[in-house]
Parts: C-alpha cells; sequence; structure tokens
C-alpha cells in the first residue's frame, strides 16, 4: 500500500479508537441527540487521518458518516430507530474492514463506497460518488483546487486591467507568480485536465512577457483576461461536477488568444540599429561566448522533451494540445541560444527550429510528425553519458532538419462570392424607365430620385410620412446590456457539503521523481531572477524553499 508499517499501525490504533467512540454515541436512545457536535467532531478527525494515510476507502465511508452527523447537527435528520440503526449498521461494517485493512479483500472499496452513498442518501443529499475523481479527489479537495484556482482567475483579471491600462507596466503581472504556487506540487492537476495545461500556458505567456523588453503587444491583455475566465469556469465546474470541461469556449478562446499575441513576434533588430550614428568605432571589444550546457543539463533536456513528445501524443483534446504546444514554446526560448559546443549548437537550433514549427502552425497541423521528431532528438540527448559529441550533434540537427521541413496546413479557402441578385417588384417593372429609381452606380439627381418615389408611393396607395409622426412615435427601448462573465467568487467555491473540513496537502504533493522533475522545471526561472538587474528578492527566497521543499518531497519516496 506504499505506506511504512509504523504509519499504518498508528492509523489502525487511531481510527479503532474514533470508531469504538462512535460506537458509544450510537447507544444514545431516540429522541433528541445532544452529542451532534461530538460525533461531527470525532468523524472529520477519522477522516482526516484517513486521507494522512491515503486510505481513500476508509475516507469515502467516514464522508458519508460526516454528512450524515451535519443532517443530525442541523436538525434535518431526526435520530429515531431508522437512523440509530443504519448508522450503528455502518459502524460496525467499518470495524470489519479496519481489521482487514493489511489484507483487504477485493470487494471492500466498493463496499465502502455503498457506506458512504448510503449515509448520503440517509442524510438528504446526493451521493458525492459520481464527482469523485479517478484519483480519489473528494470534496475536500475539490474544494481545494477550486479557492485556489478561482484566487489565481482573480489576479489574472486584476493584470489584465493593468496591462491594458499600462502596456509599459509589468507591475500588474508580479502578483501571478506568488498566486499560482499555491498549486504548484499538487499532482492531482494532472487528472483534471484542462487545469494543469492551463496553468502552465499562463506561465509561459508571463516568460514571454518578462524576456521581451518595452510595452507588451496590444493583444497581451486579452490574454490574461482569457486565461482568467477559463480558470473561472474549470473552478466551478471542479466544485459542481467534480472537474472542468476539456474543451469549453473559455479554454479555446484563451488558446486561440496565445497564438494570435505570441506567434512569431520575435523580430531580430538590424544591427545598425545597435550603434550611434557616427563614425565608429562601433565594435569595442570581441563578445565572450556562452559557455555549453553541461552534460546534466542536456540529459535533463532530453527528459523534458521526451516527456512533452508523450503528452502531446496522448493530449484528449486539440485545445490542450495547443496550451501544451505553446507551453513548449515558451521552455524553448532560452534554449534557442545554447551555444558553446557542437552539442549546445544543435541544440540551439533544434530549439529556434521548434519555436518556429509551432508559431507557423506546423506542429499542430501534423502533431504524429512533430512529435517524432522531438522524441528522436529527446532519445539522442539522453546518450549524452555513452555516445560521441559529433553524432549526437548529428542527430539533434537531422531532427531540426524535420521540424524545418514541416508545413502550415492550409486554409481553406474562403467561399466564393455569390453574384448578387435584384429583387423586381411588379409594380417598378410596369413603370416607365425614368419613372424607376436609378441602380447603383448610375447617375440621377436628387430632385428625379425623389419625384420618382413620390410616383412610386402615389401608384401603389401607400400614405405619405410626416415629420410630426417622426418626432411623437415613442422612442424604443435599448436592450439590456449583455452581462459580461466575471470571475466567480472565491467564497461561492465552497461546497455545502464540505462545511469547515479541510484536505490535507500532503495527499496533495508530488512524490518522487515526480517532486523532482518539478524541481527542475523550476531552475529557469530561478536563474532568470537571480540575473535580473532588479531581482525580487522575496520572490527568489520563495522559490528556492520551494525547490529544497520539492527536493524533499522526491527523497522521501
Amino acid at each position: 500500500m506504499g505506506q511504512s508499517m509504523g504509519m499504518l499501525d498508528f492509523f489502525v490504533l487511531e481510527a479503532g479508537e474514533y470508531l469504538e467512540r462512535l460506537d458509544a454515541l450510537t447507544r444514545t436512545p431516540a429522541g433528541p441527540f445532544a452529542a451532534a457536535d461530538e460525533f461531527v467532531r470525532i468523524v472529520r478527525a477519522w477522516r482526516g487521518g484517513a486521507l494522512m494515510a491515503s486510505q481513500q476507502p476508509m475516507a469515502r465511508a467516514a464522508q458519508g458518516l460526516e454528512a450524515a452527523g451535519r443532517a443530525l447537527k442541523e436538525g434535518r435528520l431526526a435520530w429515531d430507530e431508522r437512523v440509530r440503526g443504519e448508522i450503528t449498521h455502518a459502524i460496525d461494517d467499518c470495524k470489519t474492514q479496519l481489521r482487514r485493512i493489511r489484507t483487504p479483500d477485493p470487494g471492500d472499496a466498493g463496499r465502502a463506497e455503498e457506506i458512504g452513498a448510503a449515509l448520503e442518501r440517509l442524510a438528504g443529499r446526493p451521493s458525492g460518488g459520481a464527482r469523485v475523481t479517478g484519483g480519489g479527489l473528494d470534496a475536500g479537495g475539490r474544494a481545494f483546487v477550486a479557492r485556489e484556482a478561482a484566487a489565481i482567475a482573480s489576479t489574472l483579471d486584476r493584470a489584465a486591467r493593468g496591462l491594458s491600462a499600462d502596456r509599459a507596466s509589468r507591475d500588474a503581472l508580479g502578483a501571478v507568480g506568488p498566486t499560482m504556487s499555491a498549486l504548484r506540487g499538487v499532482a492531482v492537476l494532472n487528472d483534471l485536465p484542462p487545469l494543469a495545461d492551463l496553468l502552465a500556458a499562463v506561465d509561459g505567456a508571463l516568460k514571454e512577457v518578462f524576456a521581451s523588453p518595452g510595452p507588451v503587444g496590444p493583444m497581451v491583455p486579452t490574454v490574461f483576461d482569457a486565461a482568467a475566465k477559463a480558470l473561472a469556469r474549470a473552478a466551478r465546474e471542479v466544485v459542481d461536477v467534480g472537474r472542468p470541461t476539456v474543451d469549453s469556449a473559455q479554454a479555446s478562446a484563451f488558446a486561440a488568444a496565445l497564438l494570435t499575441a505570441f506567434a512569431g513576434t520575435e523580430e531580430i533588430p538590424p544591427i545598425d540599429d545597435l550603434f550611434y550614428e557616427d563614425a565608429g568605432p562601433h565594435i569595442v571589444h570581441e563578445g565572450t561566448a556562452p559557455a555549453p550546457l553541461s552534460r546534466v543539463e542536456l540529459v535533463s533536456q532530453g527528459e523534458f522533451l521526451e516527456r512533452v513528445a508523450d503528452d502531446l501524443a496522448r493530449a484528449p483534446s486539440p485545445i490542450v494540445r495547443d496550451l501544451k504546444l505553446f507551453g513548449m514554446a515558451a521552455t524553448l526560448r532560452p534554449l534557442a541560444g545554447c551555444a558553446g559546443s557542437p552539442v549546445s549548437n544543435a541544440l540551439g537550433r533544434l530549439a529556434e527550429a521548434g519555436r518556429a514549427a509551432i508559431d507557423r502552425g506546423a506542429a499542430g497541423g501534423d502533431i504524429p510528425a512533430f512529435s517524432e521528431a522531438v522524441a528522436d532528438a529527446a532519445q539522442a540527448l539522453r546518450t549524452v553519458e555513452t555516445g560521441t559529441e559529433g553524432s549526437i550533434a548529428d542527430q539533434l540537427d537531422a531532427a531540426a532538419d524535420r521540424l524545418d521541413d514541416l508545413t502550415a496546413p492550409e486554409r481553406p479557402a474562403a467561399p466564393a462570392a455569390r453574384p448578387r441578385t435584384t429583387r423586381v417588384v411588379p409594380e417598378l417593372a410596369a413603370m416607365p424607365a425614368h419613372a424607376v429609381p436609378a441602380e447603383a452606380g448610375e447617375e440621377r439627381d436628387l430632385a428625379g430620385s425623389f419625384a420618382s418615389m413620390e410616383r412610386i408611393i402615389a401608384q401603389r396607395g401607400l400614405p405619405l410620412g410626416s415629420l410630426e409622426e417622426l418626432l411623437t412615435a415613442p422612442t424604443p427601448s435599448a436592450p439590456p446590456p449583455l452581462e459580461e462573465p466575471g470571475v466567480v467568487p472565491i467564497e461561492s467555491l465552497m461546497p455545502d457539503e464540505m462545511g469547515e473540513t479541510s484536505v490535507p496537502i500532503e495527499s496533495l504533493l508530488y512524490r518522487g521523481q515526480d517532486a523532482l522533475r518539478r524541481a527542475l522545471e523550476l531552475k529557469e526561472e530561478v536563474a532568470r531572477l537571480a540575473a535580473s538587474p532588479g531581482k525580487n528578492t522575496a520572490r527568489l527566497y520563495d522559490l528556492q524553499r520551494e525547490v529544497f521543499d520539492l527536493v524533499e518531497l522526491g527523497l522521501s519516496a
């Protein structure tokens, strides 16, 4: 079960004590149930211990007991013999499962689900079993993820407004990174697509903005506004149905805004713009070549490319695929300047070819070919320890050539304009040519046109309008303005069945190799902050602490 015997023994001892205390409370005769507060408190403690010990079936049964206890506490459920009997029977079943927790029967998990669902029906609440995700995320986990996602959405909404007011200032984006750190390390996000990809794309957009000097593009505020709406909808759906919609309209709008705002934005300035307009000398001293990447860094980049190629091949929808492609493009940006050795030079060229293929739409148009080229490059980088430098560089160059050869899919041609047809009114067809109003393009003076109009109205028996009728006509009421969907308030994301329950953060964190890989992903951001002239010391300290926490989580597994 992945638990040390010490932790499992402690859970069995603790859960046994909680169940005995609950059993004693159920001996209260039918009538007023004064021990409802204590009942809920004991069940919550038992449920928290089950989550800490990763005993999800026991936590599910405890969730049902907690729902029944709250119904008793709030007066929605009467403590009669029927209710007393069902709760007593459920506690006895939990005792039986606890006794064989080291060697569980195949049907124990299903039985625990039945206990929780039956008690929730007894409490008058719909069963939460259908809303639990595949990773065992319960109401507490959903509330935690939804609250943090809504907080990020609110921060992005403020950042979009700040950028709209001043596109030259990046102060509005300063709070986005710290707010997003609350969901970094939460491995369950991978079971809630496209939530993890939305956050990764936002992180990539931040990298693109901070890497480019000067005012941001006119579409960049739209990117963060679209991200806020997509995350707000995802947060609401995590609470309501247990998982967000993969291909929602808001996520699609965010992906489209990313490609519009950042695709092909890198412009190489002419060399003449970098010098004063004088006789020189313009070149003061020769520049220093960048240091080549170490073997560890090359292997790490190979693992990253291998993981990206696999994720692209298994993307559940085109929207998730586009978000992953943008995140990859943002990560490849620092690699585009690699040099100093044949392998580093080839990796830099591969990064440039990959970004170019993503920008022009060729990568999204042929995902199998793109993923195959990236996977071959990753395999070459993973042989750095054993292969020769020239052979690895040749393989990377070959992969870059394949990326350069990818062509963007042709857009469907616009339908040909239909020929304009003129509707002929019978009354007009019978009139002489001079009485018919002129067609478009023909010259006719205003007086003749007005006279023709009067004759047509008279012949058709239509009354002439008057200025008085126009002035006395009622003013049509303006349609109500369309309500723009705003950011979901964080307070509205706490489900009713949660009460004051909180989910243990330990059950949501990365473990083992996943934690170590996540720590490596933060390397670039730490290096960028450390090298920036006006570095944010507080943010750098938070990132370093996060890296050490992830390393500790990786080693603890």
